[in-house]
């Protein structure tokens, strides 16, 4: 099965901040644990009758399918078979999802602790067929032995002691996740999740690579190796730099992006990979594409993602012909650069509000400025393997589809998907 995924995520923290005679006043996400039994949330039926679209994050496309992620639910089913008008079928139950991804006949879906796999031959008929518990937590439990399954979110206003541990828990993320005994449950300990997807075109902004019969997981400050066999569990777990964002395998190496650095990995042994080394940048948000003798990442300096507002909004060219010694070639200014893909020797960068912009990369280590699209919005952007003239991109009400003119780069709306 041929497939195309490709993903998109953005999240809006708001904290206001007012100093008061030692105590400080915030407004956060008051996040409150909501305990219940592990073996009944994996015990729960997969497929059911088809659902609202309510909170989207990443998207699939197969063939004459589409699968839709909800975030903390599952996944949407469509028959895509109509480019232009895609039938709702059903719906995948997978009880605190926040991203999936595909290879072959497979999906693979976190799930709190657990990745699932699910075989999807009959994406109209699913099963189960694997599990591995326990990938990024060990379960927290409460003094009853129930285990920790969740959080119900509310909005508040609070004063904390100033460099208290609630106070810089808030500051750090805008939420405050409380156990039940209203201790504060430190971000380390809450489950991690990934974002990203596999297929033979993928996109950029993913925390998920599968390749070399493994799966490779990156969560802020760790990388999970699950072995994608008949014993489908976790091998390793590695630590990485902190605010580490995306992850693309390529020729036998993981590069990965993180608010910091460009860090490559070799996977020659794929169960333990091994640092190669790494690229030090301005602090922002980092997507990484490499491409043959060379690596493109953005940098994005947007504030209410959680990126450094005094970062940069670049695109970087790097030579790591020696990966040993990465050395960047050249860099670029843009307006909010997101993910990225390559096409008919054609660079395109989605700009999220500021639309799409096209470099010349005939020449690798010495791409030319060639359009900007500004009538539409981009965030992550692939093209269709079912069809290499077609540019697809995410944004924040659907998926569009775009046929493209090599020869006056013009594009034309074919398809979409619009949230109803």
């Amino acid at each position: 099965m041929k497939t195309l995924v490709y993903t998109f995520g953005l999240s809006l923290l708001i904290t206001s901040c007012v100093k008061m005679k030692g105590d400080i006043s915030m407004s956060y996400q008051k996040a409150t644990a909501i305990y219940g039994s592990l073996d009944s949330l994996r015990s729960i039926p997969l497929i059911t009758e088809k659902k609202p679209i309510e909170n989207p994050k990443s998207f699939y496309i197969g063939h004459n399918f589409i699968l839709v992620g909800e975030n903390n639910k599952g996944i949407h089913i469509f028959d895509n078979i109509n480019m232009q008008n895609p039938q709702k079928m059903s719906f995948l139950n997978i009880p605190f999802n926040k991203e999936f991804y595909v290879k072959g006949n497979y999906l693979y879906a976190e799930s709190l602790y657990d990745v699932v796999k699910i075989d999807i031959t009959d994406v109209y008929n699913p099963v189960v067929v694997g599990r591995a518990t326990n990938v990024f937590w060990e379960p927290l439990q409460n003094d009853k032995g129930q285990h920790l399954i969740g959080f119900e979110y509310i909005t508040a206003t609070d004063n904390f002691k100033i460099g208290s541990i609630e106070a810089k828990e808030i500051k750090k993320q805008g939420k405050l996740h409380l156990d039940y005994l209203q201790n504060v449950i430190p971000t380390s300990s809450i489950p991690s999740m990934f974002t990203g997807s596999y297929t033979n075109s993928k996109g950029t902004m993913n925390r998920i690579a599968a390749e070399y019969h493994h799966i490779y997981v990156v969560s802020d400050n760790k990388l999970h190796v699950i072995a994608d066999g008949a014993n489908f569990s976790k091998v390793k777990e590695l630590k990485l730099v902190n605010g580490t964002e995306t992850i693309y395998a390529h020729n036998h190496r993981l590069y990965l992006g993180s608010a910091t650095e460009m860090t490559i990995y070799k996977v020659d042994n794929p169960a333990n990979p091994v640092r190669v080394s790494s690229l030090s940048h301005t602090e922002s948000c980092d997507p990484v594409l490499p491409h043959g003798n060379v690596a493109y990442y953005t940098l994005r300096a947007v504030e209410n993602e959680g990126c450094n507002e005094m970062g940069e909004n670049t695109l970087n060219v790097v030579n790591i012909r020696n990966d040993s010694s990465p050395t960047v070639l050249e860099t670029f200014q843009l307006k909010s650069p997101y993910g990225m893909t390559i096409a008919n020797d054609y660079l395109f960068v989605g700009e999220g509000e500021n639309g799409l912009t096209v470099f010349d990369a005939t020449n690798p280590k010495k791409i030319e400025f060639k359009k900007e699209f500004t009538t539409f919005v981009a965030f992550d952007v692939m093209v269709n393997p079912f069809n290499p003239n077609i540019i697809i991109v995410t944004n924040r009400t659907g998926v569009q589809q775009y046929q493209i003119d090599w020869n006056t780069l013009h594009l034309n709306l074919v398809g979409q998907l619009i949230y109803h």
